[in-house]
């Protein structure tokens, strides 16, 4: 769905309207493009704009979601059957301005297009056209804060100070040029971004279960504000809004494990297709999910194109799994069989019997689940003193999986870092592969001890990506990180 005018497309994006096909998920009708001049006239059509956000959002993490969170860290390897050069750069560290890879262009078309809703609703609801229809007001502003908010956070986290852009871009042959904020600023926007959704407010379900996970809630807002916390090292404000997620009945977590099973995985590795764990990643919108990113080939042609970077099922994808994380679990523990094949082949995201790469290529990305936030919750309560409430939420983890669980005369003794060290262990084996193992390396400052002797990576300028040379040929007022110089 990218566009390869990268001068209509070049900050924040021209005001494409652009709605494409029908999302069952979203419960909405198929939308046709809309010029701006018979735009914004009746509500309906602003929330088809909301819904053209998230398939905005489906372009810019498609794969991508890879490259960010895996590729540059230590669960993958390079399959040397499928070399590129983009992928080999990313593991050997020697990124550079002319990777397609380095362009934030997706993510600012997402921003655009929540600055078109956030300006457009506003001017609505003063003609008039939001009366007696408060609660739907606010939920498509709510959306747009918290889509704008969630792009600024991941990109600051890659590309740290960014052009902050709260106005739509109307013209495609604008001249636009904006410099970037320093990242404090950055910050500020998305805890205003942030506050704005949780107060408008954000609803808490949709109308289905694949709606609710598909679309921002207030589970998945609280899910961005621990995220966003735990990267600011904010452990008190993590604690909070992530015990609002572990209250809310609407998650809970799949379940893999059981004593009672005579199932030998071992045997019949395929079996293991039919647990819940294992469907939340082929078939989404499990009940452990909060927030995922929805694509449907069948219905709306879309695909994540997972299976160019994973798999090994009648294609050769760009990654295999590094040894160095497969020793990470033992024989007992049932990630394993979901996680990689015989071969080193990453399979968590495909059926292990049956799968059709030709139409089975739309796995949903999951941005967050339950999982996740006990674990980051888990490292929050470390770091505010409370091990043994740590090591409990990492032995829930471990239970499911059918791992044995830590003894506390086995942590005992053992210092904050040294626990860190075993709850980030415990996230590389629960969140392989889902795009969070980098961010996790960079946010508790063990990148260069841990990727050094893999790739190389020595200072922390290292960490942030280059700014495409394209978007600096286009803006006069970007600078090119101080690593790339």
């Amino acid at each position: 769905m990218k566009s390869k005018d990268y001068k209509m497309y070049s900050l924040a994006l021209v005001a494409l309207l652009s709605i494409f096909g029908c999302k069952k998920a979203l419960e909405i009708d198929p939308t046709t493009s809309y010029s701006n001049s018979n735009f914004w006239t009746e509500t309906p059509q602003a929330t088809a704009s909301l819904y053209g956000a998230y398939n905005l959002l489906q372009s810019a993490m498609a794969r991508n979601v890879v490259y960010y969170g895996e590729a540059r860290a230590d669960n993958v390897i390079l399959n040397p059957l499928a070399l590129s050069s983009q992928t080999l750069n990313l593991l050997t560290n020697n990124l550079n301005s002319s990777l397609p890879v380095s362009s934030w262009n997706g993510f600012y078309q997402v921003v655009n297009q929540s600055n078109l809703i956030l300006k457009n609703t506003l001017i609505m609801k003063e003609k008039g056209l939001y009366l007696g229809k408060t609660a739907e007001y606010n939920t498509v502003r709510a959306q747009a804060f918290a889509l704008r908010a969630f792009c600024y956070f991941y990109m600051t986290r890659l590309w740290g100070k960014l052009p902050l852009v709260t106005e739509p871009v109307l013209d495609a042959n604008q001249n636009f040029s904006i410099a970037r904020s320093d990242t404090t600023e950055v910050y500020s926007r998305i805890q205003a971004d942030l506050d704005s959704a949780s107060l408008a407010p954000i609803p808490s379900t949709y109308g289905t279960a694949s709606a609710t996970r598909a679309q921002f809630t207030m589970g998945a807002l609280n899910a961005l504000y621990t995220d966003f916390y735990m990267w600011r090292h904010q452990y008190q404000n993590a604690l909070a809004s992530s015990q609002k997620i572990l209250s809310n009945s609407t998650y809970s977590l799949t379940s893999l494990y059981s004593a009672s099973s005579t199932i030998d995985y071992n045997v019949n590795p395929q079996l293991i297709d039919n647990t819940p764990y294992a469907q939340m990643f082929t078939k989404g919108f499990a009940s452990e999910s909060i927030f995922e990113i929805d694509y449907n080939f069948a219905e709306r042609a879309t695909r994540s194109f997972y299976i160019t970077v994973y798999g090994d099922l009648g294609f050769q994808p760009f990654f295999k799994a590094s040894g160095y994380l497969t020793s990470k679990f033992t024989s007992v523990d049932l990630r394993s069989k979901i996680n990689f094949g015989t071969t080193g082949a990453i399979l968590k995201f495909f059926e292990k019997s049956g799968f059709d790469r030709s139409t089975q290529d739309d796995k949903n990305i999951i941005i967050y689940r339950l999982a996740d936030i006990i674990l980051l919750r888990a490292e929050a309560l470390n770091k505010t003193g409370d091990v043994s409430g740590a090591m409990t939420l990492v032995n829930q983890i471990r239970s499911r999986a059918g791992a044995s669980t830590y003894t506390a005369a086995s942590y005992a003794g053992l210092t904050t870092d040294q626990i860190e060290d075993l709850i980030l262990d415990e996230r590389a084996r629960e969140l392989c592969y889902e795009g969070k193992r980098w961010f996790d390396l960079v946010r508790t400052g063990k990148a260069i001890k841990v990727l050094q002797p893999i790739n190389g990576i020595s200072v922390p300028e290292n960490f942030l990506w280059p700014i495409s040379l394209t978007e600096i040929r286009l803006n006069s007022l970007l600078d090119q990180n101080s690593y790339y110089q």
